[in-house]
């Protein structure tokens, strides 16, 4: 099994140590033991959001590609990329437990094809690598658990 086909099956999770934050549509983060701090742009944190919620990758892509108006070999590489990147970064980590298939049912079929497609523009995800946070970064981190609903362990307040 290469490494893409295994990314695909892979449940990820967010590391103890990584704290995130959504600002104004994208997903600050903060890696406590290296003190770098990433963002993401608007498609790349909702791939962020979906990785860390969905049982793999390759349900990531599905739920995806009823989002975003984009064909599905350039949305699965770029997830798949942006995933392989994070994961790189320890900022997702691979999780023990087997992920099921996902089920095709969820595709949508040729009938639906004739309504309005309403699914917004799609850009390339990104992530950025800031650098070390010092004095003249004006953000506070601690350890009061978010309710942001990205399962992070810290907040951030970006003030």
């Amino acid at each position: 099994m290469n490494q893409t086909t295994s990314i695909l099956n892979q449940k990820l999770t967010i590391p103890e140590n990584i704290i995130a934050q959504e600002l104004t549509g994208e997903i600050v983060m903060l890696d406590m033991e290296s003190e770098s701090y990433y963002s993401l742009n608007s498609v790349a944190s909702r791939i962020w959001q979906l990785l860390t919620s969905l049982e793999n990758v390759e349900a990531s892509i599905q739920q995806l590609l009823q989002v975003y108006l984009v064909d599905e070999p350039t949305l699965s590489g770029d997830v798949t990329l942006i995933a392989q990147e994070l994961v790189a970064e320890e900022l997702l980590i691979g999780c023990d437990n087997e992920a099921e298939e996902f089920k095709k049912s969820n595709q949508p079929e040729a009938e639906n094809a004739q309504k309005v497609d309403n699914r917004i523009p799609y850009e390339k995800p990104l992530l950025r690598k800031h650098g070390k946070i010092n004095q003249e970064t004006n953000i506070t981190f601690t350890n009061t658990p978010t309710i942001d609903g990205f399962g992070a362990p810290g907040y951030a307040d970006f003030s």
